[in-house]
């Protein structure tokens, strides 16, 4: 008697341990259009080291698929169809069931989701960046037959129209990640919005994460770039240069306080530097008359290669080096990971621009000089 009551509690227990609200975790399901049979579909989490495989199956033959979730805390999970079709989604525990419903075996094909509005909020975001990668590629398209007819009159219209438009979908964009924070459809969303342009916005966001989603992994790594970020930030004073020019006499930035400076970060082996560089020696003949001056820090080893690009490239302005490479004092000061990197500082040595090159460039100095 004894012994049939301890087994039917056991069995009850063994019942409740398989509820799929309880420890099996979130319901990840769905149906996939397009099967193909013997392939296998991955559930990856996010890491920072790279994507971790979580669970692996085949999808029924029907299209139905299922995994079991168990997030330890807001994360990034990949579900990758067939190495064909792959999404993106953000669980957090919270969720009971989510369903997707997709193709499977177009790269671009649709995808459905209900269950997690984080997911839903990375679809949104998605959506808009798609939106915007179509309208710089039209403007691209345009922009390459005005060059090949040689219509610099055209050409300056779209380089205008291309910056009104970054300027709004980045407007837009910095409105809904902020109106979604702190899911980490946010996070996500501030990877398209380049940290140099957007600091102050990145700061609010990481202040709003540390509030509202302390201990997650992805808010200290946010609030940590933050926080190296910080002393490079626009309107942030320009750390101290203090150099050797070619003549072995140390230049500093701050002597040419009270002129609009463009530190360009450059060296003889790189290419796209020297192919920038023709473009750069134009706009400083157009500009420097003006309360313009650019400072080169070359990252070369060798002095000889260094001179000589100076002279070949006919670069007009100050140079200096300690010619150390990326071990340079100002490559470490300025957090410089690759070449051409820049920062334009105002007269009064604060940082009012970086990454300007080629049209952002010019767009910039025509800003500020008319």
């Amino acid at each position: 008697m004894n012994q049939s009551k301890y087994l039917l509690l056991g069995l009850i227990l063994l019942v409740l341990g398989c509820d799929k609200s309880g420890n099996d975790g979130i319901s990840v399901s769905g149906k996939v259009e397009n099967p193909i049979k013997g392939e296998l579909v991955v559930l990856n989490q996010f890491e920072f080291t790279g994507l971790k495989p979580v669970d692996t199956i085949e999808v029924d033959p029907s299209g139905a698929f299922e995994f079991y979730v168990k997030p330890a805390e807001a994360t990034f999970y990949r579900l990758n169809f067939y190495n064909r079709q792959q999404m993106n989604l953000v669980l957090d525990g919270t969720e009971e069931d989510v369903v997707i419903m997709l193709e499977g075996n177009n790269p671009g094909g649709e995808v459905s989701v209900t269950g997690s509005k984080h997911t839903k909020y990375v679809q949104q975001l998605e959506g808009m960046m798609r939106d915007q990668q179509a309208d710089v590629k039209e403007l691209n398209q345009q922009a390459i037959e005005a060059r090949m007819a040689d219509d610099q009159q055209t050409l300056a219209r779209l380089t205008e129209e291309y910056f009104a438009l970054m300027k709004l979908r980045q407007k837009e964009l910095k409105s809904f990640i902020w109106k979604i924070t702190p899911s980490l459809a946010a996070y996500y969303g501030l990877e398209s919005l380049p940290v140099e342009e957007h600091f102050s916005f990145y700061d609010s966001v990481a202040q709003k994460f540390s509030a509202e989603l302390p201990g997650n992994m992805f808010t200290e790594e946010l609030t940590k770039k933050v926080s190296a970020l910080r002393k490079l930030a626009i309107g942030a004073e320009a750390p101290e240069i203090s150099l050797p020019n070619p003549d072995g006499e140390v230049v500093t930035l701050s002597s040419l306080r009270g002129k609009y400076v463009l530190v360009d970060f450059w060296a003889a082996w790189c290419k796209p530097c020297r192919a920038e560089n023709p473009n750069v020696v134009r706009l400083y003949q157009q500009y420097s008359d003006e309360n313009f001056e650019i400072l080169g820090v070359s990252l070369d080893r060798n002095k000889a290669a260094w001179v000589g690009a100076i002279e070949q490239d006919g670069l007009p302005w100050v140079h200096v080096s300690d010619l150390k490479y990326f071990n340079s004092v100002a490559a470490a000061e300025y957090q410089i990971t690759s070449i051409p990197a820049t920062y334009l500082i105002g007269p009064d040595g604060k940082i009012i621009a970086k990454g300007l090159r080629g049209a952002s460039l010019e767009a910039k100095l025509r800003e500020i000089f008319g």
